[in-house]
């Protein structure tokens, strides 16, 4: 019995530059003649929007993304292959390397030369600054008052917006805007991220109406501002003693700062660069913090997944993390307007016991009654 001939073991840096991404997605898929964007080319999804689109990672390979599907629609160009064709990632790898023109025992073709692109920003830009200001101001006006009226119904109180910057973006229409800040398709709620010091060091603009195929967030261009991964949150009262709390995303820190806790916020799920345990370490050794992650309920595992990793790389900053997970279906925003109670699921150092911990069924909510705030349920 014959075996099938042997696929040469091509190294995948050596396919992927020489490989256009986006002429493989012109070919897969169907491309979108307004932008640069194509629907999905996966025969399991019905993408009635061009909801697909590229980007270069840090290693300076070309991915796509399909922003309305399955969380598994993405990848590399062999993830393209390999999704499209139903193969395997041997066989994906084979193709490219053939459309390519690698062969074995030849010298390798030259890859075509990149289009230059604007390098990523290392110190932010005063206009990204400038637009959350404006943004800020605006929200307390007649423009802001669809955003005013969306954060508050969902939990955000004035007080938190006002110490946080929040802000309102009218949208392009009504708010001009240069080249790499926030799209402004509609309108939005900004929301800064700030360090430590409580000084803007970026923004992210959520659409109160996301178009069809586009996610919730808009960011500044990587042009003008570095991400910084995190942002801190500012308690608009007097704060529990010695916790600090971890959330995913802006609004859900805004909350637990509402509820008079310290708390930092994760800039997307892919936010844990190597610094960024490292970094919230620090603050919490310097100010003698307990750590507490929270959790997405409501994400197919992906939170649960994140704040594992995040405990693991803590713990190896010597600090003991405890993680609390919302009710199934729920982010902590979400769970803190189904249920006022919810931080009393928090649990509380000791006055005077570093060391100790209450058992989770005594712990019961201790917030400042000048941070109280009803939201009222959409």
């Amino acid at each position: 019995m014959s075996r099938p001939p042997a696929t040469t073991r091509w190294p995948i840096d050596d396919i992927l530059a020489r490989t256009d991404l986006a002429a493989l997605l012109d070919e897969f898929a169907q491309p979108d003649q307004r932008a640069r964007r194509w629907h999905c080319p996966l025969n399991d999804h019905d993408d009635n929007h061009a909801s697909v689109t590229m980007h270069r990672d840090q290693r300076g390979h070309e991915r796509w993304r399909c922003w309305s599907g399955d969380q598994r629609h993405r990848g590399d160009a062999v993830d393209l292959v390999q999704a499209v064709r139903g193969n395997t990632r041997a066989e994906a790898i084979e193709e490219l390397a053939t459309r390519a023109g690698l062969q074995p025992g030849r010298e390798l073709p030259s890859i075509a030369p990149r289009k230059p692109t604007l390098p990523p920003a290392v110190v932010l830009d005063e206009r990204v600054v400038a637009y959350a200001n404006i943004c800020a101001r605006l929200l307390w006006s007649p423009l802001g008052t669809p955003v005013r009226e969306w954060l508050h119904n969902r939990g955000l109180g004035d007080d938190v917006l006002r110490a946080n910057h929040v802000g309102a973006d009218p949208g392009r229409d009504r708010l001009r805007r240069s080249h790499g800040i926030p799209y402004g398709a509609g309108p939005g709620a900004t929301f800064p991220a700030l360090d430590v010091n409580g000084q803007i060091r970026y923004v992210q603009t959520r659409a109160l109406e996301p178009r069809p195929g586009y996610g919730k967030y808009d960011n500044p261009s990587a042009a003008l501002a570095p991400n910084p991964r995190l942002t801190w949150a500012v308690p608009p009262c007097r704060t529990q003693p010695g916790q600090l709390l971890i959330c995913e995303g802006i609004p859900d820190a805004l909350i637990a700062a509402q509820a008079g806790y310290r708390s930092v916020g994760l800039l997307g799920s892919n936010a844990l660069d190597p610094t960024v345990a490292a970094r919230i370490a620090n603050v919490a050794t310097r100010d003698n913090l307990d750590i507490t992650i929270v959790t997405d309920n409501d994400d197919n595992g992906v939170g649960k997944h994140l704040g594992q990793y995040l405990a693991d790389r803590l713990g190896t900053e010597e600090h003991v993390v405890t993680i609390l997970e919302p009710p199934e279906g729920h982010d902590l925003s979400s769970w803190s307007i189904e249920d006022s109670t919810w931080i009393g699921g928090v649990g509380h150092r000791l006055t005077g016991d570093r060391s100790a911990r209450r058992d989770p069924s005594m712990w019961s909510p201790q917030v400042p009654t000048e941070c109280a705030f009803e939201p009222s349920i959409p």
